[in-house]
Order: structure tokens, then C-alpha cells, then sequence
């Protein structure tokens, strides 16, 4: 009985259970906001991690930063929209460290004007948010079936799931991601490949300025959030340790929605 309950112990352990320690992670968007705190965060929790950005903001510096922390992080400056960058990016991480188990698609832009839908505006977006994420999931999703299985993550949006009077491209594109990951939930689970989204609301980082930084807008986003403020990107960040390790192995097809209760509201 001892010797059960000590094995129990040991699958429960939280630094065994929301551990990514031999996994490679990649991770796009992965120079500021909330896709930087995913890669530390993945990489603080055991994995070797690519950070993938555009070139002028700055991956190789961010890598650095966190090498200089003890960290096992890459970079490779990129547009994840030009043709062939998906497959350069999978190929990078495993010519790098030989696998991949993690990927978390966070690239993304909100070039909504208000008035009526910006055509040019919502190609762009979806070429980001919606075509680029399925080029990486075409190349990704075999090798991670490959090295075992493991975790495929699309960074949506709360903006996907309600209305909105600006943000109409960025929503609709971000509503189409998550319907990606479910996609890819089914069609990969065979192969121990979990697709899953995450649609975060208002998260203080540069990207939520124009809402938390405003301060009529910000009252009221805050008063109609349950919890009353804005998130924080580790509280992002946690989700993703917990989809890409042991943790989170029995959970795919899911919208993780972390928002402060925004959604729910009355």
C-alpha cells in the first residue's frame, strides 16, 4: 500500500505533473507580451524553446536575456506569413535539438479602424491569425506526432467570442483560429497530438494599451469583468505549461477562455 501510495505521489507532484523538461517548444510571437512570458515560462518548466518573431522586434535579444537567466532559448527572426517560413521554423527547432513537442501559434496583429470593415485589413489578419497558423500546424503537427505527441497551441481571442463594435477583422480571424484548433483536435488525436486554444481577454501588456491605458475605456472593461481588473501574461503563460505538459494530456478540442469572467458576465 505504502509503495502505491508513493507512486501516486509522484504522478501528482506538481514539478513532475506541469513539468515540459525534455520537451522543444516553439513559440511565434515569442518577443513581447504575452507570447515572451510563454516561451520563459515553457522554458523555466524544463523545455528548450524557439522564439519566433519578426526580425525588428528583437527575438535574438530576447533569447539572450533569457539564456543570461539559465534558460535554454533560441531565436530566429522571421514573417511567419511569407511563403516556406513554417516549414524553416519546425525545420530550425529540430535541426536545433532534434524533436518537437510544443508549439504555441501566438503571432498576432489587430489592424481594425473603426467604421466599416477594412478589406485590406482583414486579408492581412487572416494571412496572420488564420493561414499562417495552418501552414505551421501542417508542418508541426507530423513531426510532434514523430517525436510522441504532444501539444499544438493556438493563441485566439476573447474577441472571437462576443461581438465587437472595432475590433471586426481581429475578431472574426481570432473566432477561425479557434475553429483551427478544433479542427486539428480531430484530425491529429490518433497521433497523441492535442490542439487546443486559448482566448485570453484584456491582459496588460503594449498590445491592450489602448484599453487599459484610456482610462473611460478602462473603467469599464474592469467593471464588467467579475474579477474586477486586468489579467496578467503569467497567468497566460500557466495555461500553456499546463496544455503542454502531463497536466493538461487528457484535454484537446478545448477554448480556454481567461478573461476575469468577462465573458460570463451580466
Amino acid at each position: 500500500m505504502a509503495d502505491i501510495d508513493d507512486d501516486r505521489r509522484s504522478t501528482l507532484d506538481p514539478a513532475r505533473l506541469f513539468s515540459c523538461a525534455g520537451q522543444v517548444a516553439v513559440v511565434t510571437g515569442g518577443s513581447s507580451g504575452i507570447g515572451r512570458a510563454c516561451a520563459e515560462a515553457l522554458a523555466a518548466a524544463g523545455a528548450r524553446v524557439l522564439i519566433a518573431a519578426l526580425p525588428d522586434a528583437g527575438p535574438e535579444d530576447v533569447a539572450r536575456r533569457m539564456r543570461a537567466s539559465g534558460l535554454d532559448v533560441e531565436a530566429m527572426g522571421i514573417d511567419l506569413t511569407a511563403t516556406g517560413s513554417a516549414t524553416a521554423l519546425v525545420s530550425g527547432a529540430v535541426a536545433r535539438w532534434g524533436r518537437l513537442d510544443t508549439v504555441v501559434a501566438n503571432a498576432g496583429a489587430a489592424l481594425d479602424a473603426p467604421g466599416s470593415i477594412d478589406l485590406e485589413a482583414l486579408d492581412r489578419m487572416y494571412a496572420l491569425h488564420v493561414r499562417s497558423v495552418a501552414e505551421l500546424a501542417n508542418a508541426a503537427a507530423p513531426v510532434i506526432a514523430d517525436s510522441g505527441g504532444g501539444a499544438f497551441l493556438v493563441m485566439s481571442s476573447l474577441a472571437g467570442l462576443r461581438g465587437n463594435r472595432v475590433l471586426s477583422g481581429y475578431a472574426m480571424t481570432k473566432a477561425a483560429n479557434a475553429q483551427l484548433a478544433r479542427n486539428l483536435a480531430v484530425q491529429w488525436g490518433h497521433a497523441g497530438v492535442r490542439a487546443n486554444a486559448i482566448s485570453p481577454g484584456v491582459i496588460a501588456t503594449e498590445f491592450a494599451r489602448p484599453i487599459t491605458d484610456d482610462p473611460a475605456i478602462a473603467v469599464l472593461r474592469r467593471e464588467r469583468t467579475p474579477l474586477g481588473r486586468f489579467g496578467r501574461v503569467e497567468e497566460v503563460a500557466g495555461a500553456v505549461v499546463w496544455l503542454a505538459s502531463s497536466a493538461g494530456a487528457f484535454t484537446t478540442g478545448q477554448n480556454i477562455v481567461i478573461d476575469g469572467g468577462t465573458l460570463i458576465a451580466d
